[in-house]
């Protein structure tokens, strides 16, 4: 029987990668990714299918209760702007149809026009990638390499390990559908995936997990209803197999925490409120990706693909919301 205690202990409080890649990397563990390891990853593209593993985002949508919600306003509108011209109170510059405006009689004789609109939304909803700066811990407020928000944080956000420095990737991914392995067509409510159904997962499915490679995990949670498996998630041992025990230097699962919490609210390691995520984002270097939507790939037993994301660069973000795609 595999020994899975290495993952139980405390070591990885104290052990960490900051600068294995030098005092000023922002990158983390995907500085490993050679361009052998994209190649490859193109030779899982057989079919030219596509399979699209983003949620849709949307006025009511679900949102944790410490972000703001997810506001999409019209800006403007045809019918909007014309009544605006209509009041002495807007200059040309926003009432477009005003003589000397952007769209005046004047000039505009195919009576062209614009919709546009404002967002006002979290990063971190639906699914999205965080970025290492999301977490912080000790009384520094530090993330990974040892940034910090004394040294590292200005009045628009973080510094270092913003969005902008996560870089587009393209990997071997993975699947384990550890609801699909286990019979089920959702894990338990407040379960957590062990290191024993990582790696049994992967044997049932037959799959090697390697170095460099994005492994996604399936619970089965339903977005947006979100009522199938709540709190179901990583637990540290899982996170820990994967990243030490199989090099994975990108991971991603179906839930909007991505990490288990217990039903009286305890997580998987004591006394610690969030123990994956500082675990993966600080310790190791290593993203993960949150409402992963995994149904497809599982009910067509895709458990091997080309996996492709390129997060935006939106200066300040401690993580983005991403359109993640696999490709066979």
């Amino acid at each position: 029987m595999a020994d899975y205690s290495k993952y139980r202990d405390d070591s990885w409080l104290t052990n960490n990668v900051w600068g294995k890649w030098g005092a000023d990397d922002e990158i983390g563990a995907l500085n490993e990714v050679t361009p052998a390891n994209i190649l490859e990853a193109a030779t899982y593209i057989k079919q030219g299918k596509i399979y699209d593993l983003e949620t849709i985002r949307f006025h009511g949508m679900p949102v944790w209760d410490g972000h703001c919600g997810f506001e999409m306003l019209t800006y403007a509108s045809p019918m909007g702007r014309r009544n605006m011209s209509k009041n002495s109170d807007y200059p040309a510059a926003y009432a477009w149809h005003k003589e000397g405006g952007w769209l005046a009689d004047a000039n505009n004789k195919y009576m062209t026009d614009a919709n546009t609109e404002m967002l006002i939304a979290p990063l971190h909803c639906g699914t999205h990638i965080d970025g290492f700066c999301h977490i912080t811990t000790g009384e520094d407020a530090h993330w990974y390499n040892g940034f910090n928000v004394s040294e590292h944080w200005g009045d628009y956000g973080p510094l270092k390990t913003d969005s902008p420095t996560i870089p587009p990737m393209m990997l071997r991914g993975v699947l384990l559908d550890i609801a699909g392995y286990k019979g089920l067509d959702h894990v338990e409510p407040n379960y957590g995936i062990t290191a024993e159904d990582v790696e049994k997962c992967a044997e049932w499915e037959g799959v090697e997990l390697r170095k460099n490679d994005c492994v996604l995990l399936r619970c089965g949670e339903r977005w947006p209803q979100l009522d199938n498996c709540p709190g179901a998630g990583m637990t540290l041992e899982a996170a820990r197999c994967l990243i030490e025990g199989h090099g994975a230097v990108l991971l991603g699962d179906d839930m909007v925490a991505f990490e288990m919490n217990n039903a009286d609210g305890t997580m998987s390691y004591p006394g610690h409120c969030h123990p994956v995520h500082h675990y993966c984002l600080t310790q190791q270097g290593v993203h993960f990706m949150e409402a992963v939507q995994l149904d497809e790939l599982a009910k067509d037993k895709v458990y091997e693909f080309c996996f492709m994301v390129a997060p935006n660069k939106m200066k300040g973000g401690t993580g983005m919301f991403i359109r993640p795609i696999a490709i066979v």
